[in-house]
């Protein structure tokens, strides 16, 4: 009898930091073994596949899981976690998912925006799965709604077992230490579990008390914070063999709902070594603690005075308390015993019954739904190719429909079926609509979704942050297993990323001169007002090879999902998406029409308005929308976007990248004197924003470091830097293909910015270097910081320069933001950010 285990963490190595999915999936292989059932490994990985030593098979593709199932053969599977049913083809194969954490009560402390789109995409996951393992009963309750959400029949019984958090049984007990008596608390600081109150009342109480110590073995795990120096976490056998050296562990926290219903790995740990454990009572494990007296359960930290003298008066209760921890962990938690519900499970594997399918969308019983008139045969063809284009005209007066208006120009859904002349007037919308459904485009292939994204052409180099922003989400979409395709107004080529790997494709010949040239497009728009500066980002209103491009791809590859970057590549995506379903995802990396009032001075009112009902337009026809700062979210929903569209994923960092870098001798490269500190500044200077920022730079911030004394020069590194010098202490490094080495080399990042939109990326990339950050308010705009802790904000010259003069003569106060900065930008890797955007894209 063969079981394959999947997995999102490799096998335990017991010589690094163990998270703790990785201890309980070593536990319940360990018992599944004992019981003579035959366990295999798969594990997710973000790099080419292969088996390593311990036999684990590490795939990067729902395509190599699927074949690897396939020739293993096993009876069932047992995911470790809800995300890896994604990686899961429709399968006959019986599915356990273990449903552990109570991970919606968790993203609360996390990311509560993203509970929404979270608690949709368990609901879809928890449909593949036909068994669940939870860690209490509690956990059971709340996971049974989500089961008859999903349509599985609970009708008899629900298919939930409880297989708790246990001890593997692979430690063996050691006799007590003497005195002092020492109190661990070990693990990862999780934002739910607040311990500070009994941190500070156990240093009261032990300082100066040689008989009792305190010691604390806790932190983030790798990965999470980088090198993260404050991270005390030990590795699994020196955290065993530290625990051995203690006498009581510490389960303690202020009460919420998250603890109430979590089941506790720390303190499975340390009844494994053998230690009794003062426990709150509002966690469930404190129920065995008390029935087998292995412990102390406690409601305030006010009570650990009076425990700790009482055992520090009676040394036989702690004695019998690690009695009670051994029995405890040795028989009721021990995986060979609570092992039981799986293994039963696994002897006679089924499929679970669904009554029904769970949909996309739930419809409101009873709701009135306005029946809409039929469209006619021009409206339902492909008449977007050959519309007038949305104009940016003067505004006209308000309609008392909010929802028309002059710049609103919208295209009719396409039909399902290509339109037949014979039923229809003929047109030459007609037939390019039959073509595409019927003859150019061969039907496509049966797999996994893929996404389609359609933007901007200037993406390579990727040297500014619009690029960074799409391709780093394009290559890190790619990772978690969906093949990405990729389309901007560059007419001869299209992009694909496969495992965070680009590879370039040719469009035929027909796709690429089907439409008029891209600059007569261009005439339009600017005749209708849109202001050449920015007309490169609505080029999809007037330009029809968009939509053909668009279509191509869409007919060709299995796309289940358009990530509009930027509101005009919301149209091509809308005439794919009527002919051939999926989901619009629109990223705005900006709120547009309120960034180019503020930039382009010339903007007319009216035409300011227009562009407003563009962009409001292209959201109200996009399924979901990302914002990247809450600023941004507020904006879309006061001036009348549906709020339950947004959601606020922020920009990402590659933090991988700053963390292998070595610094580059950037003195030496850019021939700065050795004596000199360095300011780093970094953008594309053919944005006005950002040139404005190393002018004030030139002229406002070096004169009066220069009066003080104080030797710096400024590097400015971006593509596009002004013809002429701005002063002699500014260097202009142009383009830079890889910022990792460099960042890390400058002493401080100043950023005085005083226009723009968005949010900095620029703030994130020197946070991920471990480069000090000053910056104006508006330079920072978006990224919620705490002035003085992350980061320095002022918007006053002789204060920037104060902060320059302070930070460059105080190490430790620069060092100490450094860290603070390191742990913000910690949960914002790319893949991070593109595992936010998965739910959206369902």
């Amino acid at each position: 009898m063969k079981v394959l285990y999947i997995t999102l963490d490799p096998p335990m190595d017991p010589d690094q930091v163990a998270t703790g999915n990785q201890v309980r999936v070593q536990g319940i292989r360990d018992a599944l073994k004992l019981a003579g059932v035959e366990v295999i490994q798969a594990t997710y990985t973000t790099e080419k596949s292969r088996v390593d030593s311990l036999g684990c098979f590490h795939y990067h593709t729902s395509d190599e899981l699927r074949q690897f199932i396939k020739e293993q053969d096993p009876v069932l599977l047992i995911a470790g976690f809800w995300t890896i049913l994604d990686h899961l083809y429709a399968s006959d194969l019986p599915v356990v998912l273990d449903f552990i954490a109570p991970r919606v009560l968790e993203l609360m402390y996390q990311e509560p925006e993203t509970i929404p789109e979270h608690t949709d995409y368990i609901m879809r996951m928890v449909c593949k799965a036909d068994h669940f393992l939870v860690g209490n009963r509690r956990q059971a309750d709340l996971l049974l709604p989500y089961l008859l959400q999903a349509g599985i029949d609970c009708r008899e019984r629900a298919p939930i077992s409880v297989v708790p958090i246990s001890a593997r049984g692979k430690t063996p007990w050691k006799d007590a230490p003497g005195l002092p008596v020492r109190l661990v608390n070990a693990g990862v600081d999780w934002p739910w579990r607040d311990f500070s109150a009994y941190r500070l009342e156990l240093d009261r109480l032990t300082g100066g008390n040689k008989n009792l110590a305190f010691v604390e073995f806790t932190g983030t795990y790798p990965g999470f914070s980088g090198s993260d120096a404050k991270s005390n976490l030990l590795s699994y056998t020196g955290m065993q063999e530290e625990l051995q050296r203690s006498h009581i562990g510490l389960e303690l926290g202020e009460r919420n709902t998250e603890r109430e219903f979590s089941h506790s790995f720390r303190a499975l740990e340390y009844l494994e070594c053998g230690l009794p454990v003062i426990i709150n009572p509002w966690v469930q494990l404190s129920e065995a603690i008390r029935q087998y007296d292995a412990g102390w359960v406690i409601d305030s930290p006010a009570k650990l005075e009076t425990l700790l003298g009482d055992i520090l008066a009676d040394p036989a209760v702690l004695e019998r308390k690690r009695a009670g921890a051994r029995e405890l962990a040795g028989t009721a938690l021990n995986y060979a015993t609570t092992i039981a519900p799986l293994l039963d499970f696994i002897r006679a594997p089924r499929k679970s019954a669904h009554l029904f399918l769970y949909p996309e969308k739930i419809e409101v019983p009873g709701a009135e739904v306005e029946s809409e008139p039929e469209a006619t045969a021009e409206e339902a063809g492909l008449a977007v190719f050959f519309e007038e284009p949305v104009a940016v005209a003067p505004a006209q007066e308000e309609s008392e429909n909010p929802q028309e208006t002059d710049g609103q120009a919208m295209e009719d859904q396409l039909p399902d079926e290509p339109v037949s002349p014979q039923e229809h007037p003929f047109t030459f919308k007609i037939l390019l609509a039959n073509l595409f459904k019927r003859y150019l485009c061969p039907p496509r292939p049966d797999s996994r979704p893929d996404i389609l994204m359609v933007t901007r052409a200037d993406l390579f180099p990727v040297d500014h942050g619009a690029a960074v922003k799409i391709i780093r989400t394009a290559e890190a979409l790619s990772r978690l297993g969906r093949d990405v395709w990729l389309t901007t107004d560059n007419r001869k080529i299209y992009y694909q990323f496969t495992s965070g790997e680009m590879q370039t494709h040719r469009f035929p010949l027909w796709v690429r001169f089907l439409c008029l040239p891209s600059s007569v497009a261009y005439v339009k728009l600017i005749k209708q007002g849109f202001p050449w500066s920015n007309s490169f980002l609505y080029l999809p209103l007037t330009d029809m090879s968009y939509t053909v491009r668009t279509l191509y791809l869409a007919s060709r590859k299995p796309v289940g999902a358009y990530q509009a970057e930027f509101p005009a590549y919301v149209k091509p995506c809308r005439n794919a998406r009527a002919l051939f379903g999926g989901k619009i995802l629109l990223v705005q990396h900006n709120v547009e029409y309120e960034r180019i009032r503020n930039q382009v001075p010339e903007l007319t009112k009216k035409n300011y308005q227009s562009l407003k009902d563009v962009e409001l337009e292209m959201c109200a026809d996009s399924d979901r929308i990302v914002a990247v700062s809450t600023n941004d979210r507020d904006k879309m929903i006061a001036d009348g976007v549906a709020p339950e569209k947004i959601h606020v994923v922020p920009h990402g960092v590659d933090l991988y990248a700053f963390q292998q870098a070595t610094p580059m001798d950037i003195r030496k490269h850019y021939k700065i004197a050795s004596q000199e500190k360095v300011l780093v500044y970094h953008g594309t200077y053919s944005y006005a924003p950002n040139l404005e920022a190393i002018n004030v730079m030139a002229t406002e911030i070096l004169p009066r470091l220069e009066a003080r004394g104080v030797n710096v020069t400024v590097l400015a590194i971006g593509s596009k830097p002004p013809d002429f010098p701005l002063h002699e202490k500014v260097i202009f490094a142009g383009s830079v293909a890889d910022l990792s080495p460099v960042l890390p080399a400058a002493d401080l990042a100043v950023i005085p910015l005083l226009e723009g939109g968005g949010t900095r990326m620029k703030i994130l990339d020197y946070f991920a270097a471990g480069v000090p950050v000053i910056s104006t308010a508006k330079g920072i705009e978006g990224i919620p910081v705490t002035n003085g802790r992350e980061a320095l904000i002022l918007d006053d010259y002789d204060a920037i320069c104060d902060a320059i003069e302070s930070l460059l003569a105080s190490p430790e106060k620069a060092d100490k933001m450094r860290k603070a900065a390191a742990r913000f930008v910690d949960p914002l890797s790319w893949d991070s950010i593109a595992r936010r955007y998965l739910p959206l894209l369902h």
